[in-house]
């Protein structure tokens, strides 16, 4: 199979060694330019030395931290460098040096074409192996089909069944298009590939890759990023120079000014427009983490992440997304699918385009237009003066452009501010744990009475006369399993309201609300999921690679407390991936419905009466069916800031926000759908005596 007598194996590894010739040979004719002379003098032979290890920003998402830098994290046991910084580290792509050897990556892309072409005459087999770890530069050398490195167990995929209307939402693969490229067309819960994921552990989450994220530089039209950390030099090398790219961050990890009232906006590169939205009170942060990727075939690609725009999200620790393919809209179909009991503006493009003005995107389109791109594929935000109502929200274009049909996911933001009311612009409905209620509502997942999926009738033939009997009483209740990255400050009626938000009860919120604030009843299990010191510790990069992990000794403190009042329902469980000992940036919150046992029919016999028939055709009335619960990934860490704080009444509630957040929640049918889907290690250990959590402050290399 692997012999030198295979012609496409060697038309393969001919074209391998062409392209790095061709490397070399553009390498030596631009030196002798006069043009180059900034790159000369930029190489990796002339720059000088750095003055120290590198430096990321980094703080958590709750309002009280301040921001702090770390050196970015290097793997346990790895001697530091003394050796400059070269421009392979910084850049996604460079060209070899001229007359040097052959790059390695050649060696590599040899084998690695020996393997797809063994897995094509391959009918059925094991997977390929994982491809060697190596620097974000490598993502740029490898081909399609060569991306998902150690996350790539093909015959170990599944698909989660995620949504309402029986179409799946995959938690693998996706489809290839006619380039090779993997689509997603019906949505995908992925995990981003890390080198230190173990390749030797089965059914790992299927994995992906930024490099095919964003797919090649030439088919994208226009991209708007967002996320709370960015290297924006790093980010930049991602892209072609001439594409449009609005990039959204937080105000104070990119040190906008003057940011308290209105969004900041700068040009930051040539095409490229930043912009910061305001912190109510200089408080909280924007920690949304998305792209939409707009292709020069007209399509757009939505991914939400918890990843930052930073190298070490993408390569050293474990992130996860939702990436959903969405085609250009055809004249005269549908572009929507809405749900029953969705209202108008509540659809996945309406809350898209709303999470996008409340940070400033907006603004940054109208630069973006006035500075000469008036071809972009989304100009605007608003919805088009023709198409404004006085009687509700009005479609804007990116919600008639796109065919948005077979989206599954419901979106979630949070955005900063004071919200109040059931009804309006400014409801507490479209922002927070108040959102996660009615995304819970309107996948079907209520505990509401009532609110639950109905199914068909069913009928039975039976020997005797059916009895009347009551309907047995409600004992549905929900648990929640909540990976987070930072600990919040927790009290026993904030995680009550947050589970009835969780359950989609909106009737029991505002009777809470009401009545229940001063006397909170025994809750049901809420499991938060956070490495303990000891799982830090073990990881591949140790201590090191938990910058982005944060608990506050005062904060675990009152969590002890509430782990002793079992009012409260808390648990702690310690936090381990299911891909190895990597560490975790993931938020990730797992809801899973339990209900009564099934009660038994109670039907008399022949005897108990004289009228009894011998064929009576009993018709069951129509059973609740709900599905095994939901789960959210996205941005949103288990804390008050990132989900809100509910006050006020029943009748006029409020809700203060402190961050701009986003994710997505998706509807798992069976307990092997969630199985699938969750990125910890199952079953997650209870903390034991002795245990404690990470606290990063009270480690010797952040202090």
């Amino acid at each position: 199979m692997y012999s030198d007598d295979d012609p496409d194996l060697a038309r393969a590894i001919a074209l391998s060694i062409k392209e790095a010739e061709q490397s070399n040979g553009h390498a030596n004719t631009s030196r002798g330019t006069k043009k180059n002379t900034v790159a000369k003098n930029n190489s990796p032979q002339k720059k000088p030395k750095s003055s120290g290890p590198e430096v990321l920003v980094i703080s958590s998402d709750e309002d009280e931290d301040d921001i702090v830098e770390v050196p970015a994290p290097r793997e346990k046991g790895k001697a530091v460098s003394k050796q400059p910084v070269t421009e392979e580290a910084k850049s996604p792509a460079v060209s070899a040096p001229a007359g040097a050897a052959p790059p390695s990556w050649l060696n590599d892309r040899a084998q690695m074409e020996r393997e797809r072409l063994a897995r094509q005459k391959r009918m059925r087999g094991p997977s390929p192996p994982p491809a060697p770890p190596g620097s974000e530069s490598d993502d740029e050398e490898l081909d399609d089909s060569d991306v998902g490195g150690s996350g790539s167990e093909g015959s170990a995929r599944k698909r989660a069944r995620l949504d309402s209307t029986g179409a799946s939402v995959t938690t693998a693969g996706g489809t290839k298009s006619e380039s090779g490229r993997r689509m997603f067309l019906d949505g995908a819960l992925l995990r981003i590939d890390t080198k230190h994921a173990d390749a030797t552990i089965p059914n790992k989450p299927e994995s992906i890759r930024l490099t095919e994220i964003l797919g090649p530089k030439t088919d994208l039209a226009f991209a708007i990023l967002s996320a709370f950390v960015v290297d924006p030099s790093w980010i930049y090398g991602f892209f072609d120079h001439e594409t449009p790219v609005v990039l959204v961050t937080d105000p104070n990890t990119c040190g906008a000014e003057d940011c308290y009232d209105r969004p900041s906006l700068k040009n930051m590169f040539p095409h490229w427009v930043r912009v910061a939205p305001p912190l109510r009170d200089g408080r909280g942060c924007m920690h949304m983490k998305y792209m939409l990727l707009f292709s020069k075939s007209g399509g757009l690609r939505v991914v939400i992440s918890s990843a930052n725009l930073v190298p070490g999200d993408w390569r050293d620790v474990e992130n996860y997304l939702f990436v959903q393919d969405i085609s250009p809209a055809a004249e005269g179909k549908p572009v929507t699918n809405a749900r029953s009991l969705e209202k108008p503006g509540e659809s996945f493009p309406a809350m898209l385009a709303r999470a996008l003005r409340s940070t400033g995107v907006e603004e940054a389109l109208s630069i973006m237009t006035r500075q000469g791109h008036t071809n972009l594929p989304l100009s605007t935000l608003l919805p088009p003066a023709s198409a404004r109502s006085k009687h509700g929200p009005s479609p804007t274009h990116l919600e008639t452009r796109w065919d948005w049909s077979r989206v599954r996911a419901a979106l979630v933001p949070s955005v900063a501010g004071k919200w109040e009311g059931w009804a309006g612009k400014k409801a507490v409905v479209w922002t927070g744990k108040s959102r996660l209620l009615r995304a819970i509502q309107s996948l079907g997942c209520s505990l509401e009475d009532g609110a639950a999926v109905k199914g068909g009738k069913s009928s039975t033939t039976v020997k005797g006369k059916s009895k009347a009997k009551a309907p047995a009483k409600d004992k549905w209740e929900i648990e929640l399993d909540c990976l987070t990255s930072s600990i919040g400050t927790y009290t026993t009626p904030w995680i009550a309201v947050f589970r009835l938000c969780a359950a989609g009860r909106g009737h029991a919120v505002q009777e809470w609300l009401d009545r229940g604030r001063k006397k909170t009843p025994p809750q049901g299990p809420t499991r938060v999921l956070f490495p303990t010191l000891e799982t830090v510790r073990g990881t591949v990069l140790g201590e090191r690679g938990a910058g982005t992990v944060f608990c506050r000794r005062g904060q675990w403190v009152k969590i002890s407390a509430l782990l002793a009042d079992t009012r409260s329902g808390l648990e702690m469980r310690d936090a381990r991936s299911r891909s190895g000992n990597v560490g975790m940036h993931t938020k990730m919150i797992l809801g899973t419905l339990r209900g009564p046992p099934e009660p038994e029919s109670d039907t008399e016999t022949d005897s108990d009466s004289e009228f009894a028939s011998s064929d009576v055709e009993v018709i069951e009335p129509e059973k609740e069916r709900r599905p095994h619960g939901w789960l959210y990934v996205g941005s949103h860490n288990f804390t008050a800031s990132a989900w809100g704080t509910l006050s006020g009444s029943g009748f006029n509630p409020v809700l203060n926000v402190t961050n701009y957040e986003l994710g997505v929640v998706l509807r798992l049918e069976t307990a092997e759908d969630a199985a699938a889907a969750v990125a910890w290690e199952k079953p997650a250990c209870k903390y034991g005596r002795g245990d404690l959590p990470w606290i990063q402050d009270e480690c010797p290399f952040f202090q």
